[in-house]
């Protein structure tokens, strides 16, 4: 008797280091909760995007539990850049690239996805946003330049980052709910703004303003075409179109050449004035953007 009390006590401790080790198991379990991004606990979700205005788009959705890295260079064009193998390979272990149909990612999406691995998601955040068509056929990519647009593209984010980490729908829905907010407040700001020059044009080198254009019923006249920039012909013919309009300033922008830019300011009496179009600060961006065309389209015809 005395022997079997002894495997009884000896017994006891050990039925309860297992019940306690399960009842961890079981509450590790349930915050890490299966597989893929439950398995994470803690750990924030990696993104990549394309260009700025796309991580200023996903912080806002993702809020605490995403960080996002932008995989264009700061002094690069999104219509020239090619990713190096060593840009490339900062890719691994991503789990989700958002893209937005600049050109570099329709020429490199194959090497983007591949550099990602099996595990990274793909997400278009053009899906579902009115596209409209540069001059070739192409589809103009610039939605983020458009608030309107930005509702649907982060509506997108929002789903995916849903799909991809569950636990915390909740958040990106609510987070979402707040930017949209914004937005809304920033498209009556600038239709406010912009009201007084409604139906008025004006000159961009790069053809990046369509959708904001359409926005706010403003016309532009890009000088680049086609992704090329003008010969003389064209040259002239934008100037005496720039004439008839009273242009009063040629808005350039970052990472591009502003050589015929200041020609055709110099032959029309324009100023040549920067627009940023991959502003890492979106918002305060479109602000500014508004301000600089009302205060052109006021002085001009």
């Amino acid at each position: 008797m005395f022997t079997a009390w002894r495997k009884s006590r000896a017994r006891k401790p050990l039925a309860l280091l297992l019940a306690v080790s399960g009842v961890l198991a079981g509450a590790c379990g349930t915050a890490g909760g299966g597989s893929g991004a439950s398995d994470r606990g803690s750990e924030r979700l990696r993104a990549f995007v394309s260009i700025p205005p796309q991580r200023y788009f996903v912080e806002r959705v993702g809020g605490e539990h995403v960080n996002t890295s932008v995989l264009l260079p700061p002094a690069a064009s999104p219509a020239l850049y090619e990713p190096k193998p060593s840009e490339l390979r900062s890719l691994s272990g991503t789990d989700v690239y958002f893209a937005v149909d600049v050109p570099f990612e329709r020429s490199v999406a194959d090497r983007i996805r591949s550099a990602g691995g099996d595990d990274m998601r793909w997400v278009r955040t053009w899906q579902d946003v009115d596209r409209g068509h540069l001059e070739g056929g192409k589809p103009d990519p610039h939605i983020w330049l458009s608030p309107r647009r930005v509702k649907t593209q982060a509506e997108t984010i929002a789903a995916a980052l849903s799909r991809i980490d569950p636990e915390h729908e909740r958040d990106y829905r609510e987070n979402l709910r707040r930017f949209e907010e914004r937005v809304d407040a920033l498209d009556a700001d600038i239709t406010s703004e912009l009201e007084p020059v409604a139906g008025k044009t004006f000159m961009s080198f790069h053809p990046a303003w369509h959708y904001f254009a359409d926005d706010y019923d403003l016309k532009m006249l890009p000088i680049e075409s086609g992704g090329k920039e003008p010969g003389a012909a064209r040259l002239r013919e934008i100037i005496e179109r720039a004439e008839n309009r009273d242009i009063r300033a040629v808005f350039v922008q970052p990472r591009f050449s502003d050589d015929d830019a200041r020609t055709i300011a110099e032959q029309v009496g324009a100023t040549v004035e920067p627009l940023d179009p991959l502003a890492r600060d979106w918002e305060k961006n479109m602000r500014h953007v508004a301000t600089e065309l009302a205060d052109s389209l006021r002085s001009g015809f």
